[in-house]
């Protein structure tokens, strides 16, 4: 049934107030679409954005690992991997050796060369729930009379937890210290790291998710090689 309008053709009050109530159900609709679209929008940024900062944080040390020297001499330090933990018994491995890949790109220089590169987790003074940084402090000039100040970057945050291990050929271990080991590489570096990240409403823990990786290391030492074609 068509609308009938006033004797001077204009609708009529009822009508305007019927058609304004219309309009604002249809707002009100596509405001709590719209609402609810962008708060899970943003939920899931905020949930997947320290994963991806995690996994670029392991492509660069594995970057960092494959151009690993060999132990010893003047420009090559050890390849120490320390076993570690932080507060509640979690773990805080940190690795320290040096390498042919230094990068930093995107107009910040440095890039290629020679340094030394430590990873370790520090606390985060700004975390609530007692999460860490992951660092990687950069030395370049080795052959300094003095030692060089490390630059630090921040690879990730949220960080809940790194272990580190190393696999020797027989089996994996926690440890590793070249110079108690005729300046020897382990033959493959795994890391495992777990980001906190913020979950449910209500919920106090934090959520965490666990990536696992391990990769080989190219480069070998001339006693490894030596050891090798003996056998």
């Amino acid at each position: 049934m068509a609308l009938r309008k006033g004797q001077n053709g204009a609708f009529t009050l009822l009508e305007l107030l019927v058609a304004m109530v219309l309009m604002v159900v249809v707002a009100s609709c596509l405001y709590t679409a719209l609402y609810t679209g962008f708060r899970a929008y943003r939920s899931a940024l905020s949930a997947v954005e320290p994963t991806l900062q995690a996994v670029n944080a392991i492509e660069l040390l594995k970057e960092d690992i494959n151009g690993v020297l060999p132990p010893g001499g003047t420009l090559a330090g050890a390849f120490t991997g320390t076993d570690s933990a932080g507060f509640k018994g979690v773990d805080t491995d940190s690795l320290e050796f040096c390498t042919t890949h230094i990068h930093v790109d995107d107009d910040e220089e440095l890039v290629g060369g020679l340094g030394k590169i430590e990873v370790l987790l520090e606390e985060d003074p700004n975390s609530k729930d007692g999460s860490y940084l992951l660092v990687r402090r950069l030395t370049t000039n080795l052959l300094a009379p003095k030692e060089a100040e490390a630059s630090e970057q921040v690879l990730c945050r949220q960080v809940a937890s790194m272990n580190l291990r190393y696999f020797d050929g027989s089996g994996w271990l926690d440890e590793w210290d070249s110079t108690a080991d005729a300046n020897s590489l382990p033959l493959a570096v795994e890391i495992d790291i777990q980001i906190a990240h913020d979950g449910k409403k209500g919920v106090e823990e934090p959520q965490k998710r666990r990536l696992v990786q391990s990769f080989a290391i190219p480069c070998q030492t001339p006693a490894q090689e030596e050891s090798e074609s003996t056998l």
